[in-house]
């Protein structure tokens, strides 16, 4: 199944979704959480948290099955909401 749209992703597929946060602040459940009600989350050993250089963010990466472009949009607009994200990739 595929949207109707010029995406030039086929879905269902696999699809990283990536939030710069403030570290500390319950940021990684806080992202966790708005993407859980979306979508089932991979195991604890596929998401990924990278410190920024000073440490004052963190970089979270957590993959999912992405069924369309608009459930894509919904998990980002979620995650864009909270309070501790700086950006969305």
């Amino acid at each position: 199944m595929t949207d109707h749209d010029d995406s030039p992703l086929e879905f269902p597929c696999r699809w990283p979704v990536k939030a710069m946060v403030r570290t500390g602040e319950g940021a990684m459940h806080d992202v966790l959480a708005a993407i859980a009600r979306h979508a089932d989350l991979p195991g604890e050993e596929e998401v990924r948290v990278r410190p920024s250089r000073n440490g004052r963010f963190e970089s979270i990466t957590v993959p999912i099955e992405a069924r369309s472009r608009s459930h894509l949009e919904a998990i980002y607009g979620e995650v864009r909401a909270l309070d501790a994200v700086v950006m969305t990739l």
